[in-house]
């Protein structure tokens, strides 16, 4: 998925995880902002995507390492994530339920594509969708956004 996916997938993600769990957000304006930050973070491992081309040398450094989709992509990562932010001199909830759900839904919407992740790296099993499309495919990823932005709606509306 692209970029703009993945923002619309965190913002969906991070409404979805208000919605369901009743989770108390003390900051809205910063929950929200780190899902979309953590909708961005794993593509770190690709020079141009987002993330990659504002951090060019990091990105490079893991692409060659790792690999695209590979430990960004994993549940090691995840872990890692929220081990590090628990490490915070300044612990908040809000940035770490954020940054959290962003990060699930960049794994989720690229286990869609048909390159899928390797969600339990480095083992290099690759995990995807029975269903899947191609990154940037007009008809595909527009879907997946259009659905996104559907649910954001409801979540909003009747929650």
């Amino acid at each position: 998925m692209t970029g703009p996916t993945h923002i619309i997938g965190g913002f969906t993600a991070a409404a979805a995880m208000a919605y369901f769990n009743a989770i108390s957000v003390e900051q809205p304006i910063i929950y929200y902002s780190a899902s979309l930050f953590g909708a961005l973070i794993p593509d770190i491992c690709h020079p141009r995507s987002m993330v990659g081309r504002a951090l060019p040398v990091v990105s490079t450094v893991l692409l060659r390492t790792f690999g695209h989709r590979a430990f960004t992509h994993s549940l090691l990562f995840l872990l890692g994530i929220y081990w590090l932010l628990n490490w915070l001199p300044v612990y908040s909830t809000d940035v770490t339920l954020g940054l959290l759900s962003g990060v699930v839904s960049h794994f989720i919407l690229d286990a869609m594509t048909s390159q899928g992740i390797r969600l339990f790296y480095p083992l290099k099993t690759r995990v995807r969708f029975p269903f899947t499309t191609k990154t940037g495919s007009l008809l595909g990823e527009r879907f997946v956004a259009f659905m996104l932005i559907g649910a954001t709606v409801y979540f909003f509306t009747f929650g």
